[in-house]
């Protein structure tokens, strides 16, 4: 099985689609049966989104009823559209939360009774050329359909230390949850977004043009090889959802209390994997304490883990490895966000790590280990005694 296959992107790969937001409604009706009265684009990093409004008519025998907020149509990109049998998981994973009352997107079977179908999009000689792109990368992609949850992004209002500790309760109960979802596919998965792929960053290195970063995260990339890679044989582990940040959570308010928001779902399962318990707290943190703008980044991460450790524990061995976790995605998100902002240009979605990412993790990465993990216990106590 190649490297590609697995899910290891290759320096220069495009995996994108590419495909034109004019020919969704075609392709909507072909696939689906369902006629198209508005499209718009979501944000993506490597797939294409769609989020879709249809009219009432149906002319698919396996949907019943239209959801009434609409649907996200979903173009995989071509490198996870090889592994059908982890598209398959996704959507088992999803309906399975679905049935255990978590609000996440629902797929919906096309008309001929299944969740996906593949599919090739394929450019005019003039599109290629001004893309920069061989016919032959023009490959197969799946495409779904997904019930549209609506409500805000974590990401469009303010953070507050109740949201936060709501996070952190809320993915460890998720965890616990998929520990009844068992899927051997999962467990063979390989990507270069899993904390585990962290080694991986050095063939991506040369996107960041800063000397300082580039030290920073060879850094990082050294107490990685030194500190964590040891210890990841013995962590607890299980299939987790991998991306929990603050464009794939959705919270809402209650009428009563217009202003006080609490989660109330959450998006794109595109990075479910089975690994360490731990990555999943570190990845959370690390994207709370880039968007917070009301306390201090890193008060952020202390309120998350007072929330996480109302429903899981953490070993003396995730504590010590905890601060390296939690800065190897940061190396992550803004390594990968310069490789890929060179590979597309324009896509702004794929900076929002940069643009204050650098800074805080220059502060996080310097401050003593110690003094970290001494700040975020404290932040747990003062909270346990305050409720």
């Amino acid at each position: 099985m190649s490297a590609s296959y697995k899910g290891m992107l290759q320096p220069g790969q495009i995996i994108r689609p590419l495909v034109k937001q004019s020919d969704i409604p075609q392709l909507v009706n072909r696939i689906f049966g369902l006629t198209t009265v508005s499209v718009k684009e979501l944000n993506s990093y490597d797939d294409k989104n769609f989020h879709i409004k249809v009219e009432s008519t149906i002319n698919n025998p396996h949907i019943k009823e239209i959801f009434p907020n609409g649907y996200v149509l979903k173009i995989l990109n071509s490198m996870d559209s090889m592994n059908e049998k982890l598209v398959d998981a996704q959507n088992e994973a999803m309906l399975f939360l679905h049935s255990r009352g978590f609000n996440v997107p629902e797929p919906q079977k096309n008309i001929h009774g299944t969740f996906k179908t593949l599919e090739r999009f394929s450019m005019s000689s003039d599109e290629l050329v001004k893309n920069n792109v061989n016919e032959q990368l023009c490959g197969l992609h799946i495409v779904r359909l997904l019930t549209f949850i609506e409500g805000k992004i974590l990401h469009q209002v303010p953070y507050t230390a109740e949201l936060s500790f709501e996070c952190g309760a809320y993915i460890a109960k998720l965890d616990n949850e998929l520990k009844d979802f068992p899927n051997e596919d999962l467990k063979l998965r390989k990507f270069l977004w899993m904390l585990d792929s962290i080694p991986e960053l050095s063939k991506y290195v040369y996107a960041v043009k800063d000397e300082k970063c580039i030290q920073l995260v060879q850094e990082i990339l050294e107490a990685w090889k030194l500190n964590v890679m040891p210890e990841i044989p013995g962590l607890e582990k299980g299939v987790l959802h991998g991306d929990f940040n603050e464009q794939n959570i959705i919270v809402n308010a209650k009428p009563c209390e217009p202003i006080t928001f609490h989660i109330d779902g959450l998006l794109d399962f595109g990075d479910m994997q089975y690994s360490c318990y731990l990555f999943e707290i570190a990845i959370g943190i690390m994207y709370q304490m880039v968007d917070v703008k009301c306390m201090p980044p890193s008060d952020a991460g202390g309120y998350m883990l007072a929330g996480y450790l109302t429903q899981r524990s953490l070993s003396e061995t995730e504590w010590n490895i905890l601060k390296e976790c939690v800065a190897a995605r940061f190396a992550q998100s803004l390594v990968m966000g310069a490789y890929s902002y060179d590979q597309d240009p324009g896509n702004e979605y794929l900076l929002i790590t940069a643009a204050k990412g650098w800074d805080i993790l220059f502060h996080f990465w310097n401050t003593p280990k110690e003094d970290i993990i001494s700040h975020w216990k404290k932040i747990i106590k003062s909270y346990k005694n305050k409720n």
